[in-house]
Protein backbone atom coordinates (compact mmCIF):
# COMPACT_ATOMS: atom_id res chain seq x y z
CA UNK A 1 0.00 0.00 0.00
CA UNK A 2 2.73 2.78 0.81
CA UNK A 3 5.49 2.53 -1.95
CA UNK A 4 6.39 6.42 -1.57
CA UNK A 5 8.28 8.66 0.96
CA UNK A 6 6.99 12.17 0.35
CA UNK A 7 4.43 11.57 3.40
CA UNK A 8 6.68 11.22 5.88
CA UNK A 9 8.80 14.57 5.88
CA UNK A 10 12.34 14.39 8.21
CA UNK A 11 12.49 10.76 7.80
CA UNK A 12 15.56 8.98 6.15
CA UNK A 13 17.45 6.15 5.87
CA UNK A 14 19.75 7.24 8.80
CA UNK A 15 17.15 9.02 10.99
CA UNK A 16 16.81 5.41 12.77
CA UNK A 17 13.47 4.54 11.44
CA UNK A 18 12.94 3.42 7.80
CA UNK A 19 10.67 4.92 5.27
CA UNK A 20 8.81 1.31 4.95
CA UNK A 21 9.38 0.51 8.61
CA UNK A 22 7.31 3.90 9.41
CA UNK A 23 4.90 3.10 6.64
CA UNK A 24 4.49 -0.43 8.20
CA UNK A 25 3.45 0.98 11.59
CA UNK A 26 1.17 3.05 10.11
CA UNK A 27 -0.60 1.15 8.04
CA UNK A 28 -0.68 -1.30 11.34
CA UNK A 29 -1.88 1.49 12.85
CA UNK A 30 -4.55 2.18 10.36
CA UNK A 31 -6.06 -1.16 10.47
CA UNK A 32 -6.30 -1.51 13.63
CA UNK A 33 -9.01 1.08 13.71
CA UNK A 34 -10.80 -0.04 11.36
CA UNK A 35 -10.63 -3.62 12.77
CA UNK A 36 -11.52 -2.24 16.47
CA UNK A 37 -12.69 1.46 15.92
CA UNK A 38 -13.10 3.91 19.28
CA UNK A 39 -16.06 5.09 19.99
CA UNK A 40 -18.22 3.48 17.19
CA UNK A 41 -21.54 3.76 18.75
CA UNK A 42 -25.10 5.83 19.29
CA UNK A 43 -24.64 8.82 21.43
CA UNK A 44 -27.74 9.47 23.69
CA UNK A 45 -28.50 13.30 24.22
CA UNK A 46 -26.39 14.50 21.75
CA UNK A 47 -26.00 18.09 21.42
CA UNK A 48 -25.67 17.69 17.71
CA UNK A 49 -24.89 15.21 14.85
CA UNK A 50 -23.89 15.47 11.20
CA UNK A 51 -23.93 13.34 8.19
CA UNK A 52 -21.47 13.12 5.40
CA UNK A 53 -21.98 10.58 2.82
CA UNK A 54 -18.87 10.11 0.08
CA UNK A 55 -20.59 8.59 -3.09
CA UNK A 56 -17.61 7.51 -4.84
CA UNK A 57 -17.01 4.52 -2.18
CA UNK A 58 -20.61 4.64 -0.42
CA UNK A 59 -18.52 5.43 2.87
CA UNK A 60 -21.59 6.99 5.06
CA UNK A 61 -20.40 8.05 8.01
CA UNK A 62 -22.67 10.17 11.18
CA UNK A 63 -20.61 12.34 13.98
CA UNK A 64 -22.82 12.86 17.19
CA UNK A 65 -21.14 15.16 19.61
CA UNK A 66 -21.76 16.08 23.28
CA UNK A 67 -20.92 19.68 23.95
CA UNK A 68 -20.44 21.32 27.29
CA UNK A 69 -19.59 24.90 27.85
CA UNK A 70 -17.66 24.78 24.10
CA UNK A 71 -15.74 21.85 25.22
CA UNK A 72 -16.28 18.97 23.25
CA UNK A 73 -17.21 16.15 26.08
CA UNK A 74 -18.46 13.20 24.21
CA UNK A 75 -18.14 12.16 20.52
CA UNK A 76 -19.32 8.95 19.01
CA UNK A 77 -19.51 7.92 15.08
CA UNK A 78 -22.05 5.44 13.58
CA UNK A 79 -22.54 4.35 9.94
CA UNK A 80 -20.47 2.62 7.41
CA UNK A 81 -17.42 2.90 5.73
CA UNK A 82 -14.27 1.67 3.87
CA UNK A 83 -11.07 0.62 6.02
CA UNK A 84 -9.86 4.28 5.96
CA UNK A 85 -13.26 6.40 7.02
CA UNK A 86 -13.48 3.71 9.57
CA UNK A 87 -9.81 4.66 10.92
CA UNK A 88 -9.76 8.33 10.33
CA UNK A 89 -13.65 8.44 12.23
CA UNK A 90 -12.18 6.42 15.16
CA UNK A 91 -8.71 8.32 15.47
CA UNK A 92 -10.68 11.91 15.31
CA UNK A 93 -12.91 10.40 18.36
CA UNK A 94 -9.92 10.24 20.06
CA UNK A 95 -8.33 13.25 19.39
CA UNK A 96 -10.91 15.94 19.75
CA UNK A 97 -12.36 14.90 23.01
CA UNK A 98 -11.69 17.24 25.96
CA UNK A 99 -10.86 20.02 23.28
CA UNK A 100 -12.68 23.54 22.92
CA UNK A 101 -14.96 23.94 19.59
CA UNK A 102 -12.56 25.80 18.37
CA UNK A 103 -9.53 23.35 18.70
CA UNK A 104 -11.29 20.41 17.17
CA UNK A 105 -12.06 23.07 13.94
CA UNK A 106 -8.51 23.73 13.84
CA UNK A 107 -7.00 19.76 14.06
CA UNK A 108 -9.87 19.12 11.40
CA UNK A 109 -7.93 22.01 9.09
CA UNK A 110 -4.11 20.80 10.23
CA UNK A 111 -5.24 17.19 9.37
CA UNK A 112 -6.73 18.75 5.51
CA UNK A 113 -3.36 20.23 5.21
CA UNK A 114 -1.28 17.34 5.85
CA UNK A 115 -3.62 15.19 3.63
CA UNK A 116 -3.05 17.74 0.77
CA UNK A 117 0.89 17.45 1.14
CA UNK A 118 1.51 20.34 4.15
CA UNK A 119 4.55 19.16 6.68
CA UNK A 120 2.21 19.74 10.12
CA UNK A 121 2.50 18.61 13.49
CA UNK A 122 -0.10 16.19 14.52
CA UNK A 123 -1.21 14.29 17.68
CA UNK A 124 0.42 10.92 17.98
CA UNK A 125 -2.85 9.61 18.00
CA UNK A 126 -3.68 11.06 14.54
CA UNK A 127 0.18 10.37 12.86
CA UNK A 128 -1.26 7.01 11.16
CA UNK A 129 -3.29 8.95 9.02
CA UNK A 130 -0.05 10.34 7.72
CA UNK A 131 -0.37 6.97 5.81
CA UNK A 132 -2.74 7.88 3.56
CA UNK A 133 -1.32 11.16 2.30
CA UNK A 134 0.51 9.75 -0.35
CA UNK A 135 -3.07 8.33 -2.25
CA UNK A 136 -5.10 11.12 -3.37
CA UNK A 137 -8.17 8.36 -3.80
CA UNK A 138 -8.42 7.64 -0.48
CA UNK A 139 -8.20 11.50 0.93
CA UNK A 140 -12.26 11.57 0.76
CA UNK A 141 -12.21 8.55 2.83
CA UNK A 142 -9.93 10.16 5.73
CA UNK A 143 -11.62 13.54 5.16
CA UNK A 144 -15.34 12.27 5.65
CA UNK A 145 -15.12 12.18 9.65
CA UNK A 146 -13.86 15.01 9.36
CA UNK A 147 -16.14 16.70 7.64
CA UNK A 148 -18.80 15.98 9.69
CA UNK A 149 -17.64 16.79 12.50
CA UNK A 150 -16.83 20.64 10.63
CA UNK A 151 -20.27 20.54 10.30
CA UNK A 152 -21.65 19.27 13.80
CA UNK A 153 -20.06 21.96 15.60
CA UNK A 154 -20.16 25.12 12.73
Amino acid sequence: MFGRNAWAPGVTAGSGTSVARLAAIYQEALLAHHRAPHNRRELLHATTTASQRNPVCGDDITVAVRLADGVVTEVAFSGRGCSVATASASMMTDAVRGLRVEAALTLGETVERMLGGGEVELPEVLAPLRGVAPFAGRHGCARLPWQALREALT
